[in-house]
C-alpha cells in the first residue's frame, strides 16, 4: 500500500502538483527565445568585421558590411536626381509666364477690337486673326505648362522610389542585428568573399528567456496565459536563486502518452543570470 502512495506521489511531482494556488513543475528547460545565423544579402568582399565572439550588441548594430562603393555612389546620385526633380515639380514659372503671355495677348486683342469698332479699316481682318490666334496660343501655353509642371510632379515621385531603392541596395550591403544580443560565432572574416545566404556570425538574444515544461492537462484550465510565475533553479554549492516571469503559452495539444500539455513562460534576464540549458522548478501562480 505504501508503495502505491509512493508511486502517486511520484507522478505528481513529475508531472506537476498544485499546491494552494500554485502549480509546481519541475524540471522546466531553460530555452533562447531568439538566435539567428546571420546572413549575406549581397554578393562581395567582407570590408567591415568589427565583431567577435562574446560582444554584446545592441539592436539595429552594424555586425558587418559588404563591400559598397558602387551602390553608395548611385545611392548620391539618386538622391541628387531626385533634388532636381523636386525642384522642377516646385517651380510655376512656366505657367506664371504663360498667363501673363495671355493677359497681355487678350488686352492688344481687345485693344484692336475697340479701334477697329470705332475705324474699321484701322486693324484689317487679317491682323484680327493673327491677334487672336495670339491669344489661342497663349491659353495653350498656360495648358501645356500645367501638363508640363503635373508630368514633373511624376518624375520627382519615380525619382524618389529610385532613390528610395538605390538606399535599399546599399542596406543590403550591411548586417545589423535584428535584436539585442551575443555574438558566439563568427563564421567568416574581414576580406572573405561571400555569396547571397552564406552565414557570416550567429547571434542569440541572453536579456530575455523562456522555459519549457510539461503540464499534467487535468491541472490545465482556459485562460492560464499571463499568469505569475517564478523559475528556481538549484546549482551544487550556490543558494537557489529565482526568477520572477509571466506565462505565454499553454498548448491546446494534449499528448496522448502521458496525458500532458506544452507550456511556455518567459523571463527578463538583463543580468544573463539566466542560461539557455538550465534547469528548475516552475511554479504557475
Amino acid at each position: 500500500m505504501k508503495l502505491h502512495v509512493v508511486a502517486a506521489i511520484s507522478y505528481l511531482l513529475l508531472a506537476g502538483v498544485a499546491v494552494g494556488e500554485e502549480i509546481k513543475i519541475p524540471n522546466a528547460l531553460v530555452k533562447l527565445t531568439d538566435q539567428l545565423d546571420v546572413p549575406a544579402r549581397q554578393a562581395g568582399t567582407i570590408s567591415q568585421l568589427d565583431v567577435q565572439e562574446g560582444a554584446r550588441v545592441k539592436e539595429g548594430a552594424i555586425l558587418a558590411r559588404i563591400e559598397d562603393t558602387e551602390a553608395r555612389f548611385a545611392e548620391e546620385r539618386a538622391k541628387v536626381e531626385l533634388q532636381i526633380a523636386a525642384q522642377n515639380a516646385a517651380s510655376d514659372v512656366a505657367i506664371r509666364s504663360a498667363e501673363r503671355t495671355l493677359v497681355s495677348a487678350g488686352a492688344e486683342l481687345r485693344r484692336a477690337e475697340e479701334a477697329r469698332a470705332k475705324l474699321r479699316d484701322l486693324v484689317t481682318e487679317n491682323e484680327m486673326e493673327k491677334l487672336r490666334l495670339t491669344a489661342d496660343q497663349s491659353k495653350l501655353a498656360i495648358e501645356k505648362a500645367q501638363h508640363e509642371r503635373i508630368v514633373a510632379q511624376l518624375q520627382r515621385d519615380l525619382k524618389k522610389v529610385e532613390a528610395e531603392f538605390s538606399a535599399r541596395k546599399v542596406a543590403l550591403h550591411l548586417a545589423v542585428a535584428p535584436f539585442p544580443g551575443v555574438i558566439v560565432q563568427v563564421h567568416k572574416r574581414q576580406g572573405d568573399w561571400v555569396e547571397p545566404g552564406d552565414k557570416l556570425l550567429r547571434l542569440i538574444r541572453l536579456d530575455r528567456l523562456r522555459t519549457e515544461a510539461f503540464l499534467d492537462a487535468a491541472q490545465a484550465t482556459p485562460g492560464m496565459e499571463g499568469r505569475a510565475v517564478s523559475l528556481t533553479v538549484e546549482q551544487p554549492g550556490k543558494p537557489a536563486a529565482v526568477f520572477p516571469g509571466k506565462l505565454i503559452f499553454v498548448s491546446p495539444e494534449i499528448d496522448p502518452i502521458n496525458r500532458s500539455v506544452r507550456v511556455l513562460a518567459e523571463f527578463e534576464n538583463p543580468n544573463f543570470a539566466l542560461q539557455p540549458g538550465m534547469r528548475g522548478t516552475l511554479t504557475i501562480r
